[in-house]
Formats: C-alpha cells, sequence, structure tokens
C-alpha cells in the first residue's frame, strides 16, 4: 500500500497535533527547570496536553491516522525523558527502573515476533491492567518530581506487581489468539503464564533488588497481637 506522505505531513498542523506536540517544549522545559517551582507548572500542561489532545479530535472532527500514531508515540517519549531526568534526584538503585518499564519493555520485544506469530495487532485494545501500570507510571514520575524518594520507590514495587500482572494478561491474550488447545483457554493457561511471569521477576528482583528488597519487607509494620 502506497503512501502519501505530503498528506501525512499536511495533518501534522491540525489543532490536535500541535497540541500533541507541545509536549516536546514543555518537557524539555520541565529538564531545564527541575530546581524551579516552575517544572510543577510545566508538568500540569504536559498533563493537560495529553487530555486534550483526543478530545479536539473528536470535537473538531480531526482524528488523523498520524495523530493516532503520534499521541502514544510521544507518551512513551514524554516518559521516557522524564524519568531519566528526574529519577536520579530519589538517589534510589538504577534498578528499580526495571520495574517502570517492565511491561514496556515485553510490549516492544514482542513486536519482532508479530510477522512470526502472524498475529493481528489490531486485535490488541486498552486493556484494565495495563491501564493500571499506565496509571503507577504517571504517579510515580509525579513522585519523583517532588522528589519525594519513600513515595517512588513505593509506587517502583507496585508498579512491579502490576507489570507482573499486565504481562500475564498480555501471554495469556497472545497465547489464546495462537492456539485453540483447551487448557490454554482455561484456568490452567492462566496459571501457567502466572507462574513463568512470577519467576521471572522473582529472578531479576533477587539479582538486581535483593538488598531493597529486604529493607521493604522490613520496614513493613507488624502486626502485634494485643
Amino acid at each position: 500500500m502506497d503512501i502519501d506522505w505530503r498528506a501525512r505531513a499536511g495533518e501534522v498542523w491540525t489543532v490536535p497535533n500541535l497540541i500533541s506536540l507541545s509536549r516536546l517544549p514543555l518537557v524539555a522545559g520541565i529538564v531545564f527547570t527541575l530546581d524551579s517551582p516552575v517544572r510543577y507548572a510545566l508538568f500540569a500542561l504536559v498533563v493537560l496536553s495529553d487530555g486534550v489532545d483526543g478530545w479536539v479530535a473528536r470535537r473538531l472532527d480531526q482524528t488523523t491516522e498520524l495523530g493516532a500514531l503520534l499521541d502514544p508515540a510521544l507518551d512513551k517519549l514524554t516518559a521516557l525523558v522524564l524519568v531519566a531526568a528526574l529519577f536520579p534526584r530519589t538517589d534510589l538503585a538504577l534498578a528499580y527502573l526495571a520495574f517502570f518499564f517492565a511491561r514496556d519493555a515485553f510490549v516492544v520485544a514482542l513486536v519482532p515476533l508479530v510477522p512470526f506469530l502472524a498475529f493481528e495487532t489490531e486485535k490488541v485494545k486498552a486493556r484494565l491492567p495495563g491501564k493500571v501500570v499506565t496509571n503507577l507510571q504517571f504517579l510515580a514520575m509525579v513522585a519523583m518530581l517532588v522528589p519525594a524518594a519513600a513515595a517512588t520507590e513505593a509506587l517502583l514495587w507496585a508498579l512491579a506487581v502490576a507489570s507482573a500482572v499486565a504481562i500475564t494478561d498480555y501471554v495469556v491474550f497472545v497465547a489464546r489468539e495462537q492456539t485453540d488447545r483447551a487448557w490454554v483457554h482455561d484456568w490452567r493457561g492462566v496459571a501457567v503464564a502466572a507462574v513463568a511471569v512470577t519467576l521471572t521477576f522473582a529472578v531479576v528482583v533477587q539479582s538486581l533488588l535483593a538488598e531493597q528488597l529486604a529493607e521493604a519487607l522490613a520496614a513493613l509494620p507488624v502486626l502485634v497481637p494485643t
């Protein structure tokens, strides 16, 4: 299928796409104002632009294929740049970033397999576990912006759990699209995927964050019977 690149280039100048692209200078502004309260206002504008662009596109009847690609791509770029700039201010171990990007890394890793699996990507819709991960990522970035190291650490541990659930959900979904075997479509398929993902995360935690995990468990409140 031939792509009319001139038409695609023209789509950049629609109002919703310009709102989406406004995130780039806003994110750059955050990077250069990390020690100023201005960063909070810029971050709020980033969040606002992310929420408004889709609404404006529907309101003005300016939904485009470029916009459908641009919005999620800018979401990922925004997260990558902000985390790279903000995370060092928390003084947490770099290994925690494995939790923040685990779900996204898994999805990216699946992309080269799509042609071999003959998987129809249009069947993939936003799923609840994935939405939970996205919301926790947002909260973690807010905590990094403050910066609040304890809150960031807690949210990253929560992200580890949520990412494991989301990845399990994706694995089961893809497996069920690939085969009609009965065990894949009942609780046994879910159990196998859950065990495999949990063991993988356990290995990652043990190899990268064993000391931090011990400290986190030690910090949990102990229920003493009265």
